[in-house]
């Protein structure tokens, strides 16, 4: 067991590795859309690493052996969250993630379009980072969960309310449901606000542009008929 548990700690380095490689693609995306886009889809970013603990007690779980080849089976060992204002953002999101050629989509959950039994909606991506240590190089999976806010609140108070307890009371779980349905409801009255104002935005560019095109074409009209009249003279 000893063996086992340092061979965890040494690994642990090549999930730091990825974690780090991860944060660093997601910051690339924010500032993509900061600089070409003139807006932030993304709210906050958090990313974090199982203990070896918590890898140990899911190997229990899954009737695993403990040990590292099984544990490197593991898809949620590192893990990011990405935590937008509005559905569309979602989509925008994973739209960005799957054209990064660093990053190898493995499996996708769609928790939005299904939600879980509980009511649970996000957007979760496999992935795999590619990383080299000391010339020893593994692909280390990753799972990334993207989420709106709206969905967060929802996810993070059943989580802390509900993980690993037992209550399969019928009436509790339904009162969970019907909560998330009322955060669903909400999510979609503020896209749908969020995605007409995205309309508007690209009506008024689109004007302000012609605008723009037309006061060119006067000045360059004007300095036509300029030169024409210096040369009438």
């Amino acid at each position: 067991m000893k063996y086992q548990i340092k061979e965890f700690e040494k690994n642990i380095l090549y999930y730091e590795t990825a974690k780090r490689q991860l944060e660093t693609y997601i910051t690339a995306i924010n500032n993509e859309f900061e600089v070409i886009e003139d807006y932030n889809p993304i709210n906050h970013i958090t990313t974090r690493i199982k203990s070896i603990e918590s890898i140990v007690g899911k190997l229990k779980r899954k009737n695993l052996t403990i040990s590292l080849k099984n544990a490197e089976k593991l898809t949620d060992i590192v893990g990011a969250r990405i935590i937008v204002d509005f559905i569309e953002n979602i989509y925008e999101i994973i739209n960005k993630i799957k054209a990064n050629k660093n990053i190898e989509i493995v499996e996708e959950r769609d928790y939005i379009t299904k939600p879980k039994v509980s009511g649970y909606r996000a957007y979760h991506l496999i992935v795999l980072i590619p990383v080299s240590i000391d010339g020893i190089n593994k692909d280390i999976y990753c799972e990334i969960q993207i989420r709106t806010i709206a969905m967060d609140f929802w996810a993070t108070n059943e989580h802390k309310l509900n993980y690993k307890t037992n209550n399969h009371d019928l009436v509790y779980q339904k009162k969970w449901q019907e909560t998330a349905k009322k955060v669903w409801d909400l999510d979609k009255s503020m896209n749908e606000l969020f995605l007409e104002k995205k309309k508007n935005n690209i009506k008024h560019d689109k004007n302000r542009l012609n605008i723009e095109l037309s006061f060119l074409k006067s000045i360059d009209k004007f300095g036509k008929l300029k030169r024409l009249g210096d040369t009438s003279g």
